[in-house]
């Protein structure tokens, strides 16, 4: 094998010799076809090699560029650095071995110093500031990982200003505040939740800090924490509709699930519309009842006798009148007192009665909180494939009944139920079609290669192939006149020509010489035409030495048949 792949690239003949035979217009259209080959293979390489690199780390983990390049040019690894996203590219097959070479040289990722600063240099002489900066520098770490650990979010940097506590000071003291400077990736952009869970983390962290004191900003200069409030808002706006939009599904699910058994699926569509009051009511009321109940009553009665005092002659007595009183107070206390002044002749007696009656007010105290989201009203549509004629309007009322009492529907609350029979336009659904197979990641790689492949083939075989055969091609004969005798000296000197052009001897007939002005390919045209030349090129030298030499062609016919007769018998 390998002395016959020797002789065949002995045969071929040296690139100068094959440049100084193509001339002119076909060197610049092989140069072309060399160039244009050339350019594709890149391509292609180009192209497909793309998809055989893929991250070194991902982009949450904050290496040292500059330390990760070095040690990949050290050890040789292929790598880029991608302009969009900014990673290191390492190839495929040489990932795992990249990253083993980064933990063997001890690189690491730079993430923010956290309370493990506490533990380094824990001297005698360290007063009581230093340990606080520590401990607060180490706090500012810690909550700066935690944000980093966050999707979408490449770095992130804490700042806390805790006041010192002091005693002489109690009334409004100063409160603690905290600002928060994050990297996001990039298209990425944070959600006002996400924001207010950040502000939300970084306030549960530190005593006294209020989510109000708490500023977000990004490595644009934006500040994100501004319009909490309106965020907040439009978030609660938010959740009232999906709220209302759940509701309505659910209403839509129990008529389907109604349907579905009487007119099949995909027969009928239903809509609802609910009406949802999201106001908050709250009401106190407090009865009192007039008819109050008796709790304690006592009576007290007083005596007294007395000397009758002498009034003066001509003048009224001075003895008090008989009188009895009775008198509410404002305890709800009846008191009833009375006095009897009785005189003889000798005594005066006094006698004094108190009833006291304590009533206790009935009262009745209400709080009452009517509950957020009520529902005032629905509004129910449902339509029905087919034609009006095929539904009677019993069937249709049965219908309406049924829905009316499966979704609770009342008049009262203003509830409306319709329901219409309409044929349905016909048509793809594309909710039910499946996805495109070429859509697969792994069938998208496949027709890649495939697709390269067919390119290079349509290039090698449109392009490349008809060129090549076309330079290949000799050129025409100018002149139709046959070329003069050529000199066949160690042609008669050597006997018959055996069928592979050789003499009885062993020894290759020569070469035959023409000399014409017209032939400019190639002036060996009479040399016998070898196996690898293509087959129109063959016939035209056959052709050609045909006319030229008759005899010699006639003599190599005579030897084939010879041949033959021989193998047959």
């Amino acid at each position: 094998m390998t002395e016959l792949l020797q002789k065949k690239w002995a045969q071929l003949p040296a690139p100068s010799a094959m440049l100084a035979k193509v001339k002119g217009r076909r060197l610049s259209a092989l140069l072309g076809v060399i160039a244009l080959v050339v350019t594709g293979i890149v391509v292609l390489a180009l192209w497909l090699g793309n998809s055989e690199y893929r991250p070194l780390y991902g982009r949450n983990e904050a290496f040292d560029q500059s330390q990760v390049m070095s040690v990949l040019d050290k050890q040789g690894f292929n790598f880029y650095v991608d302009g969009n996203s900014g990673q290191l590219m390492v190839a495929r097959d040489q990932l795992g071995k990249a990253r083993m070479a980064l933990a063997a040289a001890g690189v690491k990722v730079q993430l923010p110093t956290g309370l493990e600063i506490l533990d380094k240099d824990n001297s005698l002489g360290t007063s009581q500031f230093i340990e606080d900066a520590r401990y607060r520098h180490g706090l500012e770490g810690e909550l700066a990982r935690t944000i980093m650990s966050l999707d979408g979010i490449t770095n992130a940097r804490v700042h806390l200003a805790i006041p010192k506590r002091t005693l002489f000071i109690r009334g409004n003291p100063e409160l603690p505040s905290a600002s928060i400077a994050v990297s996001l990736q990039p298209g990425v952009s944070l959600k006002p939740g996400q924001v207010r869970a950040i502000v939300n983390l970084v306030s549960g962290s530190v005593t006294d800090l209020k989510p109000e004191n708490v500023t977000v900003v990004d490595q644009a200069g934006r500040l994100l924490s501004a319009n909490d409030a309106d965020a907040q808002a439009g978030e609660t706006n938010t959740q009232y509709l999906e709220y209302v939009n759940r509701l309505e599904r659910s209403y839509i699910d129990r008529a389907t699930r109604m349907l579905d058994p009487m007119l099949g699926m995909g027969n009928f569509e239903v809509q609802v519309a609910a009406k949802v009051n999201f106001d908050r009511k709250e009401a106190t009321e407090e009865v009192y009842n007039p008819q109050g109940a008796l709790t304690r009553e006592y009576s007290r009665e007083d005596r007294s006798n007395e000397e009758q005092s002498a009034g003066v002659p001509g003048a009224l007595s001075n003895q008090p009148a008989d009188k009895s009183t009775n008198t509410k107070n404002a305890n709800n206390k009846t008191t009833s007192t009375t006095q009897e002044n009785q005189s003889d002749s000798k005594d005066l007696v006094n006698r004094t009665t108190e009833l006291n009656r304590d009533f206790q007010l009935d009262r009745t105290q209400r709080h009452i909180r009517y509950q957020q989201g009520e529902l005032q009203h629905l509004s129910v549509s449902v339509l029905i494939n087919g034609k009006p004629e095929q539904y009677s309007k019993a069937e249709l009322d049965q219908m309406t009944t049924m829905l009316q009492d499966a979704l609770g529907l009342r008049s009262a609350n203003g509830d409306q139920i319709s329901l219409h029979v309409f044929p349905f336009v016909a048509g793809d659904n594309p909710l039910s079609a499946d996805a495109p197979w070429w859509k697969d990641p792994f069938w998208m790689d496949v027709l890649r290669y495939v697709l390269a492949a067919v390119v290079a083939l349509a290039v090698l075989f449109g392009v490349v192939r008809p060129v090549l055969r076309q330079l290949a091609k000799p050129l025409p004969v100018n002149d139709p006149a046959l070329p003069a005798q050529a000199e066949d000296d160690a042609t008669a000197s050597s006997g018959e020509l055996q069928p592979d052009g050789t003499s009885e001897k062993g020894e290759a007939s020569a070469a035959l010489p023409v000399s014409r002005p017209g032939l400019t390919l190639n002036e060996n045209l009479l040399e016998l035409p070898s196996p690898e030349t293509g087959l129109e090129v063959q016939l035209e030298r056959i052709q050609f030495l045909a006319n030229q030499e008759p005899e010699r062609v006639a003599q190599v016919v005579k030897q084939w048949i010879k041949v033959e007769q021989h193998d047959g018998n």
